[in-house]
């Protein structure tokens, strides 16, 4: 009976090991967030249908400009990957103006000046 008691606590030991958040490392940019971008939806009809998503865990990563309804399924795969995530201080230029040009998502980097009060 004690035998049986030790493999069930074994059995759910490993399981809750292995269903546990992945630490992942300094400014992470997790290969399933990068193909979740990749094979995100990029068109659109005005400005308003695109938003900037991370490219990685952190603010220096970078952006990406997807469509509205894509980027919630690239925010359920970031809150996922970099759950766990540290990330350096450093300041970084990569935030993006999302804008639709051509009926396609893209991003235009913000001037350095929009990053400081007026």
């Amino acid at each position: 009976m004690k035998k049986t008691y030790l493999m069930i606590f074994a059995a759910a030991l490993l399981a809750a090991c292995s269903s546990a958040p992945q630490k992942v490392g300094i400014n992470a940019m997790p290969v399933k967030l990068n193909k979740a971008i990749t094979a995100a939806d990029k068109t659109c009809q005005t400005d308003a249908d695109c938003v900037a998503v991370k490219k990685g865990c952190c603010e220096c990563a970078g952006y990406e400009a997807v469509n509205v309804k894509a980027a919630e399924k690239v925010q359920k795969v970031w809150n996922k990957e970099c759950q766990m995530a540290p990330c350096t201080r450093e300041m970084c230029y990569v935030q993006i103006t999302p804008k639709c040009e051509n009926n396609v998502c893209t991003g235009e980097l913000k001037p350095m000046d929009s990053y400081f009060g007026k």
